[in-house]
This record gives C-alpha cells, structure tokens and sequence, in this order.
C-alpha cells in the first residue's frame, strides 16, 4: 500500500496516479486541484484546498495534513464541539497520529466520559405484530394485512429504551471511524472500548447528507459534546465511492467551515451573547431592491433593530495583498446592505495577511482585516478572539 502526504495548498508535484485512482480521486476529494506534470505521463501536481484528512483508495492512502499545527486543529474542534475537558488533558500521542486517527481517539473518549454512567434511554415508537393488544391497534394496518380478522394484532406502542436516535449516532459515528483509524493502536483500542458501551443498541448508517440534527433538552443535554463530534464526523465521510471495480472512501474536516464555527462560538464567550444575538445562520438580506441578489456573511450581530454588526470568517491561503480584492468587496456589499458603517473579515493568518483599517471613498465605510495566528497556544488565540471582540465593541460604541 503505497502512502503520499500532502498539506493543504502546497502543491505535490509528479505524484503517479493510473487513471483509475485519477478518477476515484477526483471524486474522494473535489477540491483537489490535479494537473498533468509537464513532460511526464500518467503523472499530476496534486495540490489540496482547505480539507484535510484522508482519502483511501485501493492501492493508495493519501493523508491531507493542515497548514496549522495538528494540535490547534484538535483545539478549534474541541471548542466548536464543547469538547475542551478532552483537549485540556493534553495527550502525548497528539504529534505523531494523523488527524483521523486524533478524531477517533477524541471522539471515544468523550463518549465513554458522556455514557460511564449509563446510556440515555427513551421512547422509541415501535409497530408490531401482537397476539393481544398493546399500545394503540393499526386498524388500516389490520385490515390490509390481514383482512380484519384477529390475531394476529397490528399495533403501535412507545417502548421505553436505550435503541434512540442519540445512541445510534453515537454508535455510527465510532464505526465509521474505526474504519479509517488502521494505523494507531491506541485509536482501535479506545474506539473498541467506546463501542462496547452500547449494547442493545442497532447498528444504523447515517448517509453524510442527511445525518439528523437533534434537539438538546435537560433529559439529553449531556451528551452535547459526543453528539456534535459524531455528527461532525459523520458529515465528513464519503464511504465506498467507485468508479467501475475500483472502489475508496474519505474522511474530510472543512477547515473552513470548522474555522468559521470556531470563531462565532469563541466570539459569543468573548461577547458574553448567546445564539440569539449571534446566530448560526444570517438573517435574510438582500443587496437589490427586487430581493434576488441573496448575501449570506458568516456572522451577524443582532439586536432588536437588526442586525447592528457584520463580518466574516476566511480561512484560505492568500496571495500578498489578496485581501483587498474580492472579500473586501463582499464585506462592502454586507455593510451597503445592512446600512452599516462597517464591517469585519477575520483570517486564519497565512502569507500576505495582516491587520489593517480600510476607509472606503465616497461610501464612508470602514471595513477592518484581523488575522488569527492559529499556531499560537490555545489561550493565545482566544486572546487574540477577545482582542477581536473588544473591537467589535468599539465599532458599537462610536456607531452609537
């Protein structure tokens, strides 16, 4: 099994690919940029966007590291995914596991800390074929089947159980890892421990498109933390993709999105606001008159007005300068919207990115650049997250 390590926007140059594993490729991870290498046959520069992860095909594992450290990627998922009691053990093996291997490992651990004392139970509707009633009697069921007669009864009833929607998730999500963690002793271990935790539980697939969100009340609130995880995980595999007989399968975290996630969540602990004022999605807004030109920023401040503050959240490499282009324009349309006097983009710090105030001719807008440097320790970056905020409140304060 051959194996290739690349990183997230450097381009690998005359990688030897058979057209087979061009194509699975392609589809595996379509954010790949993939050209022909000059002069050379069946061989491509392979150059990765922002998903990392792994992506396994039948005679080749490709491993898409970060640009950051991996120890401020398990960070940014730990705080999206309330999962900080993990990460704040500081585990050894964190430097030489690929990201995979780190989320099965994480992952099994917060569900044997989130079920140690028992499995959440509750009621699950269930149909049956009875020979005395139970529960509430199917009469269209009765009659189709079996013409009115009794018994058999057809029936519907609540069964009171650990076999929920919560547990399978659960359960899901750590097969679906332990599929992908074949090099880390200590991730096979930790997931096989996690999954004997859940007999009596069905073993359900979850396609990545329509994995469930679910609703937290006092009952299952504890479970929050495993919950995100597994769903996290769940949407980020692509299983058993083929093109013909060649078959593969991936495992890709969006660090854009999970950057995205990381920042509106740090900035509602800096804020002290809840997800009320700052929202996961946007309000709709509309940049025309006619209402058909959408805009969706990445974060929106709200108040009983409105929304009174508005930034986005980019993680991407850029070009010296690049900034000033496109995203800056996309942060002007926000703020002539929205009827702002301003607004904020908020980078993962890269090549060409540094803080900066832009003053806007003619519009009177100021549209402010922040850079995170997410190879800082984790207090140093939600130092810098508090730094923003404090901006934030300044930009509040003289619009006022």
């Amino acid at each position: 099994m051959r194996r290739l390590t690349l990183t997230e926007f450097r381009t690998e140059y005359a990688v030897a690919l058979s057209f087979d594993e061009r194509d699975l490729l392609r589809r595996l991870h379509p954010g790949i940029r993939m050209e022909p290498t000059i002069g050379r046959d069946d061989c491509y520069d392979l150059t990765p966007d922002q998903r990392v992860g792994l992506v396994c095909l039948p005679s080749l594992v490709i491993e898409v590291r970060p640009k950051v450290p991996m120890s401020s990627v398990l960070f940014l998922l730990s705080f999206v995914c309330d999962a900080m009691s993990w990460f704040e053990q500081q585990p050894d093996f964190a430097q030489d596991l690929d990201l995979v291997d780190l989320v099965a490992i994480m992952l099994a651990k917060v569900v044997q800390q989130t079920v140690r004392r028992g499995l959440l139970n509750g009621y699950q509707c269930e149909d049956e074929t009875l020979q005395a009633p139970r529960g509430r009697i199917l009469f269209d069921e009765q009659i189709r089947r079996h013409l009115g007669n009794s018994p058999p009864i057809e029936v519907r009833h609540d069964e009171f159980t650990s076999d929920i929607t919560e547990n399978r998730l659960l359960l899901a999500a750590l097969a679906l890892v332990s599929r992908f963690s074949v090099r880390s002793d200590v991730a096979r271990r930790e997931v096989f421990r996690a999954q004997r935790l859940f007999g009596g539980v069905s073993q359900v697939y979850f396609p990545p498109a329509a994995v469930p969100e679910v609703v937290f009340t006092r009952l299952n609130r504890h479970y929050q933390a495993a919950l995100s995880l597994a769903i996290l995980a769940l949407r980020c595999a692509s299983m058993d993709l083929g093109v013909g007989n060649v078959r593969g399968s991936a495992f890709l975290i969006d660090m854009n999105n999970a950057f995205e996630r990381f920042v509106r969540s740090a900035l509602r602990a800096a804020l002290d606001v809840d997800a009320a004022v700052l929202p996961e999605r946007s309000p709709g807004i509309r940049l025309d008159k006619a209402g058909v030109i959408p805009l969706k920023p990445d974060l929106c401040l709200m108040a009983d007005q409105g929304v009174i503050w508005v930034g986005d959240a980019k993680y991407k490499r850029l070009s010296e300068g690049a900034y000033q282009n496109a995203d800056l324009y996309q942060l002007l349309a926000y703020t002539v919207a929205l009827d702002l006097s301003g607004g904020m983009l908020i980078y993962a710090a890269d090549e060409g990115v540094s803080t900066a105030t832009h003053w806007v001719v003619r519009a009177n807008k100021q549209l402010q650049v922040v850079a995170l440097n997410l190879a800082d320790p984790p207090k140093r970056i939600l130092k810098q997250i508090s730094m923003v905020a404090q901006g934030i409140r300044h930009s509040l304060e003289n619009a006022a």
